[in-house]
């Protein structure tokens, strides 16, 4: 081996003990939704700590824990309940991974005034599927084998093939060429994911309430009430609820812990000792562990992103689809008459959910009347010309503008989506005929 490649040798490997990979975020994708591959699993100091010290996770997933995340609020459209999220992190996975994202543009001359506090909103659509398309329970092998096998997006399956086979390979050539600390750090990666697969479960978590209601509704969230981006989550009353605040179930109860922990750290501490052993000989063996590292960090970051993952559990687990629509704002009145115009309790006058945006006051009692009063009528002219006169009324038009705009794209993708479930059912059908076949 060159110099050059000897003093990289010495160096290379000891990336094992650096945050190549994010594993607080895989390891919570394993526990939501367990596509990780048991070859994926080399452990850094900073990861060991994270992995020691969530055995406890029979609730809530790694990150969705009050100590590994922050506050995510979200504000109830009907009673205006404000509460902290209780699964923040797989909320802000699912708003920045939602399978189509629609940007709705604002002509408005108001976004013109160079002094404008721009606002954000992202609309993200949840839509349910009915009852009869879901997973039923399978008795016969062929049934239970085919529900496990498209459990997982192809996208994974075919990662997690690759990965045995590069797995397969490598170790081949590290045994034919004598490499031994190779073959022995290239075996602990496994045996390190079926012990954490023995210690956080690994099972799929799905909702709580997983029936569907006809009640459309909205919630509100932010990380701040100060600050510029908000998202408003529009679908049925029971997913809502069951996403946001409650905790995610787990499908199957938590195992015992107490020897696994064990060998999970002698398994985590004999990596280290390979790779920091690998750098000290300076030979091939650093070279294939390095080579298995960036294998690893590349398909983590490329091929299995955990966005991705998650928004395959919330369509193949929880049996929801996802629509992301985007727009801006002038001003935050003009956002929270988008809001109010989009909300379907506002048929009811149920207001109070912007109280912690924007306080109780004879101002907004004005607006808020005028804004009701023009969705109510249909028409400005049920507004008298004194309102119409005030500063904010520039809003209330933006807002409901903007309102209309983003409903339209709620109506076509609601359409849409069931057109989809409509397909789905009839392969459903034909699948249960074949199921009724099979058994005469």
């Amino acid at each position: 081996m060159p110099e050059w490649a000897q003093q990289l040798a010495g160096i290379l490997p000891l990336t094992a003990l650096i945050e190549f990979i994010d594993l607080p975020t895989k390891l919570h994708v394993f526990e939501l939704a367990g596509c990780v591959p048991l070859w994926h699993w080399p452990v850094t100091p900073a990861g060991a700590r994270i992995l020691l010290s969530t055995l406890d996770n029979d609730h809530a997933c790694c990150l969705d824990r009050e100590d590994h995340s922050t506050v995510l609020h979200c504000i109830d459209g009907r009673y205006g309940d404000c509460y902290p999220s209780s699964t923040p992190t797989t909320t802000r996975v699912i708003m920045s991974s939602s399978g189509s994202t629609i940007a709705i543009p604002n002509n408005s001359l108001n976004l013109l005034n160079s002094s404008a506090r721009k606002q954000k909103l992202s609309v993200i659509v949840l839509d349910r599927e009915n009852l009869s398309q879901r997973d039923e329970p399978h008795h016969e092998w062929w049934a239970m084998s085919w529900s496990r096998f498209r459990r997982h997006s192809v996208r994974y399956r075919l990662l997690s093939f690759v990965g045995w086979l590069a797995l397969g390979g490598t170790l081949a050539i590290s045994l034919m060429c004598g490499l031994y600390l190779s073959i022995v750090y290239l075996i602990l990666l496994p045996l390190t994911g079926i012990a954490i697969n023995a210690t956080h479960g690994g099972q799929r978590r799905r909702l709580l309430d997983e029936d569907r209601s006809e009640f459309k509704r909205v919630v509100v969230c932010t990380n701040s009430f100060n600050g510029t981006h908000w998202w408003l989550f529009y679908g049925g009353s029971h997913t809502l609820n069951s996403l946001l605040n409650k905790p995610l179930f787990r499908t199957t109860p938590a195992r015992g812990r107490g020897l696994a922990s064990r060998i999970l750290q002698l398994l985590i501490a004999c990596q280290w000792v390979v790779a920091i052993a690998s750098c000290a000989f300076q030979d091939w063996n650093a070279i294939i562990i390095s080579i298995w590292l960036a294998f690893c960090a590349i398909s983590s970051g490329y091929f299995n992103p955990s966005p991705e993952c998650v928004r395959d559990w919330l369509k193949r687990d929880c049996h929801i689809s996802s629509t992301s629509i985007t727009t801006e704002f002038s001003s935050r009145r003009s956002m929270l008459s988008a809001m109010v115009y989009l909300n379907p309790d506002s048929s009811e006058r149920r207001t109070s959910w912007i109280n912690p945006i924007l306080a109780p006051c004879a101002e907004r009692q004005e607006w808020e009347e005028a804004l009701l009063n023009v969705l109510e009528s249909g028409t400005e002219d049920s507004v008298g010309e004194d309102l119409r006169n005030k500063y904010w009324w520039k809003f209330i038009t933006e807002g409901i503008e903007m309102g209309k705009a983003i409903e339209r794209v709620i109506t076509q993708q609601l359409r849409r989506s069931d057109t989809n479930q409509s397909n789905s059912s009839a392969w459903s059908e034909s699948f249960d005929f074949l199921k009724m076949w099979y058994k005469v």
